[in-house]
């Protein structure tokens, strides 16, 4: 009789184990940076990645009729052009960091599906006087 109670929990505890690994695993958001995408673009050129970098100063051109912006990210002293199709996000300005998720493709150019703007503001402390 207890050896079907230790069997029952073991399956019930492997499938919980297994809800987990499956919940966690997909919670985890990998990236490279710029240069370190550019050190693996070999492997990593037309494959679905997400890259960190900041907003370079370099011209954004944003086209609000064709909902395009053009931009490049920087990071380590190398360069990556960006095209993204969509809405500009509130808070997009040069020396911000982002990441960029898409592919890099042969045109040399990262076609961004999605924009992860992040906003250190909104965390810095406020010096009290």
């Amino acid at each position: 009789m207890k050896k079907k109670y230790v069997i029952g929990g073991a399956v019930v505890l492997a499938a919980v184990i297994y809800l987990l690994y499956l919940s966690f695993g997909s919670s985890v958001s990998y990236y490279v940076t710029v240069s370190e995408f550019y050190d693996r673009s070999a492997e990593l050129t037309d494959t679905n990645i997400r890259v960190a970098g900041k907003i370079a100063d370099m011209p954004v051109n944003w086209d609000a009729g064709e909902l395009e912006l053009e931009f490049t990210i920087t990071e380590g002293g190398k360069n990556m052009p960006v095209v993204y199709k969509g809405t500009q996000p509130a808070g997009f300005k040069p020396d911000s960091n982002l990441l960029v998720e898409g592919k890099y493709g042969t045109d040399r150019v990262f076609h961004a599906t999605q924009l992860i703007l992040k906003c250190p503001s909104k965390y810095e402390s406020i010096e009290l006087e």
